[in-house]
């Protein structure tokens, strides 16, 4: 039976964070990590404030991002029973595109990306 600890290590064993990311956009695009994490920094602030304008992010193949409008409506609290009324609201959306969908699909290692540059 695994402990917590070995199930805490075997999910974050397939995580991905910024630190990995930069290392990997560093070296596919041969800028340094420091230039890699500034263009990663700058993606991850330049998204939000076009969504924040209203306006669709699309990168071709990836995917797209978009603000996704809420209707209100009433829902029943699974504590209490009772109904509550929740507001309307804008969500972020993304739609993945044919590229990412294609790599979730491949098998275990191998990208269509990685495929394609072969």
């Amino acid at each position: 039976m695994n402990t917590k600890e070995e199930q805490t290590q075997m999910a974050t064993e397939n995580i991905v964070g910024k630190g990995e990311l930069v290392h990997q956009i560093a070296a596919r695009s041969g800028l340094s990590l420091k230039d890699a994490e500034k263009a990663l920094d700058a993606f991850t602030e330049v998204v939000p404030e076009n969504l924040a304008r209203g306006k669709e992010v699309r990168l071709i193949g990836f995917g797209s991002w978009k603000l996704r409008a809420i209707a209100a409506r009433t829902v029943k609290s699974i504590r209490t029973g009772k109904d509550v009324s929740l507001p309307a609201h804008k969500r972020v959306g993304f739609s993945a595109g044919t590229s990412l969908s294609q790599a979730a699909e491949a098998p275990k290692g191998k990208s269509s990306t990685a495929a394609k540059k072969r």
